[in-house]
């Protein structure tokens, strides 16, 4: 599955539309690799998504393997190879195939703490292997990587209730959906958000925007035009979250979504951030906590 440089540069750029809008600021060689990071992750997404179960199973299967043993012939190993020796670990991956094996059995989200887990393997991780590939050297960036991805992927959850329940998946803690009688079908169902979804839809929008706000702490640890794109990546993504919230939470009504010219403006609204000192400052009193389950 191994993509060429250019082929994972356009995978990015038609399935990661708010990454690559930033992205095109990054050094040629990090826009290169950071695509192959895409691309893996998108292919371990498809196969849990995408796939039968009894496939997804045997195909998740394999990609672990792979990254298992590093001495299997296979065209994947190349990419994890590549990966690899720009600097990011093998368990790193694992973790992210973690994510994908959630997925596929279907393990239920019941509680907050689920979800933060849940998060830490589907996007907190990506965080954390973008750091070698963005070149940040300094361990204290870790919990803010991890921070920034957990927070975008809380953004994806609410954005995509809609669209996820239909695929008979709820990704909010069920202790707090069935404690507001909301279910499957009502979350299934288009039209107009109830009370109770936006309430719940309030509480993790106003979470995901306290993890960008800590995520974005570590900037200084990020060499510049890699701080550059990484602000402005993750400032489109918050803005989607904005979006949800001034739509008044109406998410089942279809994907609320930021267009070119919305970008743009986040774009100019974003840049005076450069000009403020944590921008440029490491914090006095890092962050080190990044929780592993």
């Amino acid at each position: 599955m191994m993509e060429t440089s250019h082929s994972a540069v356009a995978v990015l750029a038609q399935n990661g539309k708010s990454f690559y809008f930033a992205g095109v600021f990054l050094p040629a060689d990090r826009l290169k690799v950071i695509s192959e990071l895409y691309s893996f992750c998108r292919y371990v997404d498809d196969c849990a998504d995408e796939l039968s179960h009894d496939q997804a199973k045997t195909a998740v299967a394999h990609i672990k393997e792979v990254i298992l043993n590093s001495d299997l012939s296979d065209p994947l190993q190349d990419q994890v190879r590549l990966l690899e020796k720009n600097g990011v670990a093998r368990t790193l991956l694992l973790d992210l195939v973690r994510g994908a094996e959630w997925d596929i059995h279907e393990e239920p989200i019941h509680t907050a703490d689920d979800l933060d887990k849940y998060c830490y393997h589907v996007a907190g991780v990506v965080g954390l292997m973008m750091n070698p590939l963005m070149k940040v050297t300094d361990p204290a960036a870790a919990s803010y990587a991890v921070s920034l991805g957990k927070a975008m992927q809380l953004t994806n959850i609410c954005r995509d209730i809609l669209e996820d329940a239909q695929n008979a998946r709820i990704y909010l803690p069920a202790t707090e959906i069935r404690s507001l009688g909301l279910g499957l079908t009502a979350l299934a169902t288009p039209g107009a958000a109830p009370t109770e979804l936006k309430t719940v839809l309030k509480k993790y929008l106003k979470l995901a925007d306290a993890s960008y706000e800590l995520g974005q702490q570590g900037l200084p640890y990020i060499p510049l035009r890699c701080r550059f794109v990484i602000l402005i990546a993750s400032e489109v993504y918050r803005h989607i979250g904005k979006k949800i919230i001034k739509n008044d939470f109406e998410v089942l009504k279809g994907r609320i979504y930021l267009t070119v010219f919305e970008k743009i403006v986040v774009l100019f609204k974003t840049s005076p951030k450069m000009l403020k000192p944590a921008f440029w400052l490491k914090p006095l009193r890092p962050n080190k906590q990044v929780v592993i389950s």
